[in-house]
């Protein structure tokens, strides 16, 4: 199975987006695999969904799916 997925990277993080926001994926792709192929780094990220429901770096992939990274929380 492949297909494309919609990838939504927000506030310090959204330079990883990919262009228009959509992105290719494999039959065996993986959060961790397409932020990877993206550059970027998993331990910057302080929240990762994957269809409004919190991800881990193995959670599969399928075509239809969103994935949001969102930044840590910092503030005073």
């Amino acid at each position: 199975m492949s297909g494309a997925i919609t990838v939504r990277a927000l506030a310090t993080l959204a330079g990883f987006a990919p262009p228009g926001g959509r992105l290719d994926i494999g039959p065996d792709d993986t959060v961790g695999r397409v932020a990877a192929r993206l550059g970027l780094d998993l331990s910057l990220v302080g929240t990762v969904l994957l269809n409004d429901r919190p991800a881990e770096p193995g959670t599969r992939l399928a075509p239809g799916d969103t994935l949001v990274c969102i930044p840590p929380i910092t503030g005073g």
